[in-house]
């Protein structure tokens, strides 16, 4: 897929809604993506693998902030999660101590943008359902996570075997690894 030159989102229900653009001078595919499994970002999103991407705020339109039906909440002393007041979709998650980013849940992007628009000129029938046909999407690309942090609450044979780096914790807190916890031995 060619670089897009723009991104849509939204909440549920709609009353967010936000567009991500990528000037030439943006990264595509971007490289702040990957997946978090500390119990905030778990509980916040309902899943057990979050995955968020961070965009530059300047690239985001309308500012999220502007929209009356987002809502954050504090979620420590480091960082604030935004949520739609309406429906309650979890949508972005903002570090303090970098202002100018907001990461996106990759899940509150249109389907269009993740798996393509329907080709309902192509679908067709079997005895497993109608299939229909999806032309463009982003997915892969900007939904590859390229890190993995707090490894440490992965849960064995479901959350342990992720391609890319990964941190027991935050990226700031030790050094990273490839393969599974349990490849780990004490003392080695």
């Amino acid at each position: 897929m060619s670089r897009p030159q723009f991104i849509s989102g939204g909440c549920l229900c709609g009353a967010v809604r936000f567009t991500v653009s990528f000037p030439e001078d943006a990264d595509w595919p971007p490289k702040g993506n990957g997946t978090c499994q500390c119990t905030m970002c778990r509980k916040h999103s309902g899943s057990l693998l979050p995955q968020n991407c961070g965009f530059p705020k300047v690239n985001i339109s309308p500012p999220l902030e502007d929209n009356p039906s987002y809502k954050t909440y504090k979620s420590s002393h480091e960082a604030y999660r935004g949520f739609c007041g309406i429906c309650g979709s979890a949508l972005t998650f903002n570090y303090n101590k970098e202002p100018e980013t907001t990461e996106i849940n990759l899940g509150a992007f249109d389907e269009d943008v993740l798996c393509g628009k329907r080709d309902e000129a192509n679908a067709w029938e079997d005895e497993y359902g109608r299939h229909v046909p999806r032309i463009g999407g982003v997915g892969k690309e900007l939904c590859y996570a390229k890190y993995h942090i707090f490894m440490e609450n992965a849960i064995a044979g479901v959350t342990d075997d992720l391609p890319g780096t990964k941190w027991l914790l935050d990226r700031s807190s030790g050094k990273g690894f490839t393969g599974k916890l349990t490849d780990f031995k004490k003392g080695s």
